[in-house]
């Protein structure tokens, strides 16, 4: 009897975007897809984590839709040593939702990335608490305050590796799904008439740069996700807190893998 080809997902950075990520997931569930191996950056490395650990995809969504409050508050830390949040509160947080499991307790292989910020280079978390890496593959400079471990400081692996399609290949992975959420051609929002002050010039290219970075890195992909958010990346982080987006995100990752579902499903026999 043949053996079905090992299927590997890639979830890219890209904060609350990452919510993204969980209708990806749902949808290949739907759909009887296995997933083999999952590699994960930045918010990728939270949603890789939990559903590695657990399997529970109504539990993720309600961690990562939900409690809002609980998440604000362990922003509430503040600090100016390496950064405005010091991830204190951040690190209690993610203990209680990943019950401070280690790699090896994870029912499906799991891998996230972050950047060492002395060496810079690539840092591939592979074993030990999933805790201390996936903080350390969202930290994001000069918000959050370097994440050390084993003596090393660790910021957001979204500067290097944005979309891991690599580490999922050399994981196994013989057909591979990315989620690259950052896009910048479709503008979101971003106009003539406003984009002239600095923090949106800013924005934008910083936008621009990290489309860029995460296409370039994608050439292991057999198929990539990317989500269009139409309007409503400007103010994302702030409406996500406010409650507006959250399960709108969840739906356009469903829709997304929908379109491709078959494909995927012949590629893997």
């Amino acid at each position: 009897m043949k053996q079905r080809k090992k299927f590997g997902l890639a979830l890219g950075s890209g904060g609350p975007k990452g919510l993204v990520h969980v209708g990806v997931i749902k949808e290949l569930i739907k759909s009887g897809i296995r997933i083999d191996y999952i590699a994960g950056t930045s918010i990728g490395a939270w949603v890789g984590a939990h559903y590695s650990l657990f399997q529970d995809i109504g539990l993720l969504e309600e961690l990562t839709v939900g409690r809002r409050l609980t998440k604000f508050a362990a922003l509430l830390n503040p600090t100016l040593k390496g950064g405005f949040i010091s991830g204190e509160k951040l690190q209690k947080v993610l203990g209680g939702w990943l019950h401070e499991a280690k790699f090896a307790d994870t029912k499906i292989p799991f891998r996230c990335v972050a950047t060492d910020l002395i060496a810079g280079k690539e840092k591939i978390f592979s074993r030990g608490p999933l805790v201390s890496a996936v903080q350390a593959s969202m930290a994001i400079p000069s918000l959050f305050r370097p994440v050390m471990v084993d003596g090393n400081f660790y910021v957001d692996g979204g500067l290097i590796n944005p979309v891991p399609d690599d580490v999922a290949k050399k994981m196994g992975a013989q057909v591979i799904l990315s989620v690259n959420l950052d896009n910048c051609k479709t503008k979101h929002g971003f106009t003539l008439k406003n984009i002239t002050s600095i923090s949106r010039v800013g924005a934008r290219a910083v936008d621009i740069m990290r489309h860029y970075l995460a296409e370039f890195g994608i050439r292991n992909s057999d198929f990539v996700i990317r989500p269009q958010m139409k309007d409503m990346e400007p103010s994302l982080w702030k409406e996500y807190f406010l409650g507006k987006y959250g399960p709108e995100l969840v739906a356009i990752g469903e829709k997304e893998t929908r379109k491709i579902i078959n494909q995927i499903k012949k590629a893997l026999k």
